[in-house]
C-alpha cells in the first residue's frame, strides 16, 4: 500500500472512529520559544525563533480510545523552509472492553493495543505494540506503550512511550501538569524526546475563564552520537496558552 494510500485509510478510519466517540476533548495551543537550534529531523532554526499552533484531542468509544495531535510551526529554518507541519495519530483498543472482562490489577487499570501513525514534512513512522493503563498518585492518567517502531530514517527497532496528565491545586491555585516521553531507537544509538507542561487553570481568575490555561512547555531533545553529526542536546522552555473545549 503506498504512503498516500495509507494516510487515505487512516484518515477515514479516524473519522468514522470521531463520529463513534463517547466522550471528546479538543484544545488548540500557542507556543513560543526563542533558544532553539536543531529538531527532530536535523531542521536547523537560524535565529532560535519558533511559534507553534497546534490542535489536541482526545476521545474515547465502545471499544478504545483516540489520541491526535498536529503541530504547525514557523521559523526560519536553514533549508528555507518557513512552516513544517508534523502529526500523530494514536488509537488503543482496550483489551477489557473487547472482552468485556475486568483485567484491572493492582496499579493496572487496563491493557491495550496501541499504535501510532506519525508524519512530518519529511518524515513518517508506522508504530503498534502493546500499552498499560496505570493508577498512581492521583494521576488522571498516566499510559505506558512498548511499541515495535518503523520509521523512514532507520531498520525497524523500538519505542518506549509515556503520557500523563494530572491536575492539583496548589496554595489555592489550580495547575495542571501532562506531557509525554518519547524514547526510541535508531541505526546509530537512542532518542530522547519528552515535552512536560505545567500550566496555570484561568479559574485562578474567574470560573468563567475555566477553558483557558497558561504556563511553560518544556522542549527536551537528546541523541545519540551519529557518525556526520556528533551527538545533539536540546532543552528549550516555551511559553504556552490552551484553549480547551
Amino acid at each position: 500500500m503506498s504512503r498516500l494510500s495509507t494516510f487515505l485509510f487512516a484518515l477515514m478510519s479516524l473519522t468514522s472512529l470521531l463520529q463513534a466517540e463517547e466522550w471528546s476533548t479538543t484544545n488548540i495551543q500557542l507556543l513560543y520559544g526563542n533558544d532553539f537550534d536543531r529538531l527532530v529531523g536535523e531542521k536547523q532554526v537560524l535565529d532560535g525563533d519558533m511559534k507553534t499552533v497546534t490542535i489536541e484531542h482526545a476521545g474515547g468509544w465502545e471499544y478504545g480510545s483516540n489520541f491526535f495531535f498536529i503541530d504547525m510551526s514557523s521559523a526560519d529554518y536553514a533549508s528555507g523552509e518557513k512552516q513544517t507541519v508534523y502529526a500523530e495519530w494514536a488509537p488503543k483498543l482496550s483489551f477489557s472492553k473487547l472482552s468485556s472482562t475486568d483485567l484491572s490489577w493492582g496499579f493496572i487499570k487496563d491493557i491495550y493495543l496501541a499504535g501510532e501513525l506519525n508524519r512530518g514534512n519529511d518524515f513518517s513512522a508506522n508504530n503498534i505494540g502493546l500499552g498499560v493503563g496505570l493508577d498512581l498518585l492521583g494521576f488522571d492518567f498516566i499510559d505506558l506503550n512498548l511499541l515495535s517502531r518503523n520509521d523512514n530514517f532507520n531498520d525497524a527497532t523500538f519505542q518506549i512511550v509515556l503520557a500523563w496528565k494530572k491536575q492539583f491545586d496548589l496554595a489555592s491555585v489550580p495547575f495542571v501538569f501532562e506531557g509525554f516521553l518519547d524514547y526510541y531507537g535508531t541505526d546509530y544509538g537512542t532518542e530522547v524526546l519528552t515535552q512536560p507542561r505545567l500550566l496555570i487553570d484561568g479559574r485562578v481568575i474567574s470560573e468563567e475563564m475555566n477553558k483557558l490555561q497558561a504556563g511553560i512547555e518544556l522542549y527536551y531533545y537528546k541523541s545519540s552520537a551519529a557518525p556526520w553529526r556528533g551527538s545533539i542536546h536540546e532543552t528549550v522552555p516555551q511559553f504556552m496558552i490552551k484553549w480547551v473545549w
